[in-house]
């Protein structure tokens, strides 16, 4: 499908031509009416390739191909992407947490694809989950050891440097050695399990800097654990970026975190049937960021040369204003 530029050129004018871009690609999960989906290619400068979750795959044994809804987005949507740009290796996989449709496609792309390490946060949820998160938990377990034990694994917390790439300075914003804890579980509504929010919550949040542009990638952490956890451990200033991946597929957010992060770009990672009423659209455009959403925009592209950015969507699609969640 034919990409359309969006009307979106900041900072300075000459981007078209430059000669080692950074380009940050957000696939278009689609809606198999399970999770949401979060799969993003970066392509680096030096020409490395990171991916950073990598969107849906749900094992079913009762399907004619092993995956819920005959998909899979490592098989069906990352490597026919890599191929593409002629990929032939992955360099590093960065999997912000062990929920399905953040890391399911990894599951396929293991055994299909070269893949030279894999970067996580090291959380193991230390209680006990119900069958419906049972299984990816400890679906995700076997595979981080998979990758130990050929000696192909990273633990990254706050604090933490990634040498991802000479042009880059990566520092990881979150979870912390100790991790994010819930004091309250009690205030949890029952349909989010603490094998839901305290996973999701202790998902590896990094900022990429590139040159003068920086990308903040905060994961599926949500609203609760936003302000009483991640904005009270991370120095104010280091949270503010030119484009922002919204947390929890744009569904979490909190006016606090948007007057703290400042985004001039948001791309929320959702089907079309959440689309229009994400809690953190009005809230980032409140504070002047132009938001972008996978199920109304398809596959979002952003291309930077350290000076300035453009954003590339699939569909140059014209969305109505979200309604207030205020």
């Amino acid at each position: 499908m034919r990409f359309l530029t969006a009307l979106l050129l900041l900072h300075l004018p000459a981007l078209l031509h430059a000669a080692e871009p950074f380009t940050l690609t957000v696939l278009d999960i689609p809606d198999i009416q399970r999770g949401a989906g979060l799969a993003i290619v970066m392509q680096t400068p030096a020409g490395k390739t990171y991916l950073y979750d990598t969107g849906s795959g749900y094992p079913a044994r009762a399907a004619s191909d092993g995956w819920e809804a005959n998909f899979n987005a490592g098989r069906d949507l990352i490597e026919p992407f890599l191929k593409e740009q002629g990929v032939k290796q992955v360099d590093a996989v960065l999997i912000s947490h062990a929920h399905f449709d953040h890391f399911g496609g990894l599951l396929w792309l293991t055994d299909h694809f070269p893949i030279t390490r894999l970067i996580d946060s090291g959380y193991v949820f230390p209680g006990t989950a119900d069958d419906n998160y049972t299984g990816e938990l400890g679906q995700y377990n076997k595979l981080r050891d998979g990758f130990k034990k050929r000696g192909a694994y990273l633990q990254a917390n706050t604090g933490d440097s990634l040498e991802l790439d000479p042009a880059f300075k990566v520092e990881v914003l979150a979870p912390p050695k100790s991790y994010f804890t819930e004091p309250n579980p009690e205030s949890r509504p029952k349909n989010d399990p603490p094998a839901h929010y305290l996973v999701n919550s202790n998902s590896l949040g990094i900022r990429i800097q590139h040159g003068d542009i920086i990308f903040y990638l905060p994961g599926d952490i949500q609203s609760e654990d936003i302000n009483q956890s991640l904005l009270k451990s991370v120095d104010p200033a280091k949270l503010k970026c030119h484009v922002l991946i919204a947390p929890g597929h744009g569904i979490h957010c909190t006016k606090e975190f948007a007057e703290a992060t400042r985004p001039e770009v948001s791309i929320a990672s959702v089907f079309p049937r959440y689309a229009r009423g994400l809690k953190s659209t009005p809230m980032l455009k409140a504070v002047g960021a132009k938001t972008y959403i996978t199920g109304l925009n398809g596959r979002v592209q952003v291309v930077s040369d350290g000076k300035s950015y453009r954003v590339v969507t699939e569909r140059d699609e014209a969305s109505k204003p979200a309604p207030s969640t205020k």
